[in-house]
């Protein structure tokens, strides 16, 4: 499946708190962001292409050794999103 199918949902997210898409990477189809705190660290969010059933996998992680891994379905990305989003702030806030 594709992203095209998940890319409303992401937009939405990433207006809704001024991020930045990176829609590729090394001439790979991808939909990440990173988020960079006061002090200059940070970190990712990414979410993998759909599966053939609609469902996908949103990662989080610190670039070091902090990851969370979360499994959705498309009508539960945003809210997936979100829960990604918080646990970014919360390390921002405990590094």
């Amino acid at each position: 499946m594709s992203y095209h199918q998940i890319d409303y949902i992401v937009q939405h997210w990433v207006v809704k708190h001024m991020l930045t898409l990176y829609p590729s990477h090394q001439d790979y189809e991808v939909r990440s962001v990173d988020i960079v705190d006061q002090r200059g660290r940070k970190y990712q969010i990414w979410i993998d292409p759909p599966d053939q059933k609609g469902n996908l996998e949103v990662h989080a992680w610190d670039y070091k050794r902090k990851r969370k891994d979360y499994t959705a379905s498309i009508d539960d990305l945003g809210n997936c999103l979100e829960e990604a989003y918080s646990a970014v702030l919360l390390w921002m806030q405990t590094n």
